[in-house]
């Protein structure tokens, strides 16, 4: 029996947790995270796991004779090391270190104590890089002669504007993070490689004073082939695809298809071979997709457990490291190459620019602030603050991370606080002191509905009672039009709109932001609450997609499925907008004890918006009307198959549906005479500044 210490509680320690159940003779014995109620709930779902507040406590402990380290890259070698030391076996997540140096010292101690050091490249175990390499090892399209690998693809952080993720920090950073899930499959096709050239492309600008190079062309050499890798991030069109060239045919592994396919010559002469061999091709790539949707099938009916790619590969990487962990592909020896080669494609950029990012500039504000923003690094909240500042204010700004910010959130009327509104103790101290508390933080999402409501109810709670204790002079809570029903029949929208009196038959979200409005109207009533609630609609601008969930759902960019047929006005607000309700709302006397629905004078149609952001980003994007029926039997569906697998969910709504094609007419009279409010009225404005992240 192999006892398992989990050294971090994050999104990809559930999934090793989830692989880790399922193999025999393995056992988690314990879950190591500073964020205490991090490593409880995952301690929950692992019968036997103690939670533990650090890797050295688990460590004096003892008890476990393997250590999976899954905390940010920059963190592996401290962590490593100890353990390393002590004679565990280390499964580190990628990339094994933040540096070639580090890696070297790992692999030295892991030598000096026997201890086995293995790197989680799982794509090496995807099943279509599997398939890859069992079609070239079986030489049936001749001796390898090249390879080529095109990865190219979304980074949900950098549009997001995320900017201090680790990734981000330096510019081989983001190499370590993505480009050697690349870089390991060429490596285990080639053995081992060296770059013979890496072109980078022209850096993006991600604010002032500061660039992100996010794409590369690098030329690659080992002693079986040559390869080519162009690597990109940020991009709009999902593409992973190894192509290996050998001397009778080249074989195709489409990652994100989950599919290969091979190219080849037939026996036939040219005109025969020209239909024939395309059409093999075809059928292998319409077998796989078969094969593929047959998986996903048996999985949501329950006939199977969870086996999509991605865990799949994690499966096979786990697997093969605790089956035989001295023969492990990717050991410590094929770690620090990788990570050597993210370094050394990085050092072909001038000097000057391959350089860590300076030192966020300080926010040194040190007396009460004139408002505090919880929530205020988002999109709304970066408008928000600039306002205020613009306007001689100084403020307290909460969020969840306070690093990789622009240069707005520094300076003399500034002060930063990491926190998060479910802590009632940060709250309390952003709160402390502030003339008025501008709560944008909604508290995240959950599970289920009780969790949700959790977050987001609960959340909110926090914050209103904290400025209770503080005697804050106002609160404003910026929620959503999402409380309110927007259906048909739901006559003119104003301020005074009750939350949707029927909202459990609504989503979970919409739910959750009703209950959560009623919670805090009901303790301005019963308490005293100095509130103000400002419900914006869809709101749009710099430092968020113009994509946007409120024309329809995106199955993939270029293609929006609208709630409706996409012929009323919708309920569109710029984010600079918002911010200046907001701030009309701190001045306003007659706004305490009131709700105002913020909409702006510029609404067009789901088919108007999106014909707009074509225009404005040159791509083909389709607009596909729905009825709601024809939703609701969709989503019917769907849950019905979900239940027959024994998965439990909510029965999806009518009501939601039809509230989501917001069909309602608003009337904002109310916030421009009480707040002075005063939106965008001209379409060009309005569609340059919707669509400034969109081209």
């Amino acid at each position: 029996m192999r006892r398992i210490c989990l050294v971090g509680a994050g999104g990809i320690a559930r999934i090793h947790a989830e692989v880790l159940g399922r193999m025999p003779d393995i056992s988690v014995v314990a879950v190591a995270d500073p964020r205490v109620s991090a490593a409880e709930a995952l301690a929950r779902l692992l019968p036997g796991a103690r939670p533990v507040g650090s890797f050295e406590e688990a460590l004096a402990a003892g008890g476990f004779d393997v250590a999976h380290v899954l905390t940010p890259p920059d963190t592996h070698a401290a962590i490593a090391m100890p353990l390393l030391e002590a004679g565990c076996d280390v499964l580190l997540e990628k990339p094994m270190a933040a540096s070639r140096e580090q890696c070297e010292r790992l692999a030295e101690a892991a030598a000096a104590s026997g201890a086995a050091l293995g790197i989680n490249q799982n794509f090496l175990f995807h099943p279509a890089f599997l398939a890859l390499r069992r079609a070239v090892a079986n030489g049936r399209r001749g001796r390898l002669r090249f390879v080529d690998c095109v990865y190219s693809v979304p980074l949900r952080q950098l549009s997001a504007g995320q900017l201090g993720h680790w990734m981000f920090a330096a510019p081989a950073n983001i190499l370590l993070e993505q480009a050697v899930h690349p870089l390991s499959q060429i490596a285990a096709l080639l053995g081992s490689i060296e770059a013979v050239e890496a072109v980078p492309d022209a850096p993006q600008t991600l604010y002032e004073g500061r660039c992100f190079h996010a794409g590369w062309t690098i030329s690659l050499r080992g002693p079986r082939a040559s390869a080519t890798l162009r690597f990109a991030v940020g991009e709009k069109f999902p593409l992973w695809q190894l192509t290996t060239i050998c001397d009778d045919g080249a074989i195709v592994a489409d990652m994100l298809g989950k599919r290969v396919h091979m190219l080849g010559r037939t026996r036939f002469a040219d005109p025969i071979d020209g239909m024939v061999a395309p059409a093999l091709s075809a059928a292998e790539m319409v077998a796989g997709g078969i094969a593929n949707a047959g998986r996903y099938g048996a999985s949501l009916l329950g006939l199977s457990k969870r086996n999509d790619a991605f865990f799949r590969s994690m499966q096979g990487s786990i697997a093969a490291f605790h089956g035989a962990p001295a023969r492990f592909e990717a050991d410590a020896a094929f770690g620090a190459r990788l990570v050597g080669l993210c370094e050394e494609i990085a050092a072909r950029l001038p000097v000057e620019k391959n350089r860590p990012v300076p030192p966020q500039a300080p926010a040194t504000l040190s007396g009460h602030p004139d408002a505090a923003v919880l929530g205020g690094t988002g999109f709304i909240g970066r408008a928000t603050v600039a306002r205020l500042l613009q306007e001689g204010l100084s403020v307290a700004v909460m969020a969840r991370g306070t690093e990789g910010l622009p240069p707005l959130f520094s300076g003399p009327r500034v002060r930063l606080l990491r926190g998060d509104i479910a802590d009632a103790g940060a709250v309390a101290q952003a709160v402390a002191g502030a003339g008025a508390v501008i709560n944008l933080a909604h508290g995240g999402g959950g599970a289920d509905y009780a969790a949700i409501r959790a977050a987001m109810v609960g959340g909110a709670e926090v914050v209103a009672r904290a400025c209770l204790a503080a005697g804050t002079a106002r609160l404003l809570h910026v929620g959503s039009i999402a409380s309110l029903y927007l259906g048909p029949g739901a006559g003119p929208v104003t301020g005074a709109t009750e939350p949707d009196p029927e909202a459990a038959r609504r989503g979970d979200y919409a739910r959750a932001k009703a209950e959560c409005d009623l919670m805090l109207l009901g303790l301005h009533a019963q308490e005293g609450l100095p509130l103000v609630i400002l419900r914006p609609g869809l709101v749009v601008g710099p430092g968020t997609s113009p994509f946007h969930s409120g024309i329809g759902f995106f199955n993939a960019e270029q293609h929006v499925i609208g709630w409706n047929r996409g012929h009323n006005p919708l309920p569109f607000v710029l984010a600079d907008d918002v911010a200046a309700a907001i701030l009309g709302a701190l001045r306003a006397e007659q706004a305490v004890g009131r709700c105002y629905n913020l909409v702006g004078d510029v609404r067009p149609t789901a088919r108007e918006y999106l014909a707009w952001l074509a225009e404005a980003t040159n791509r083909p994007l389709r607009f596909h009307p729905k009825f709601p029926t024809t939703l609701l039997a969709e989503e019917g569906s769907k849950w019905v198959l979900k239940r027959v697998g024994g998965r439990r969910s909510p029965p999806p709504s009518r009501r939601d549906l039809l509230s989501r094609g917001l069909r309602a007419p608003f009337d904002c009279s109310d916030a421009k005479r009480d707040l002075g409010w005063a939106p965008v009225a001209d379409p060009a404005r309005f569609r340059k500044t919707a669509f400034a992240m969109g081209q």
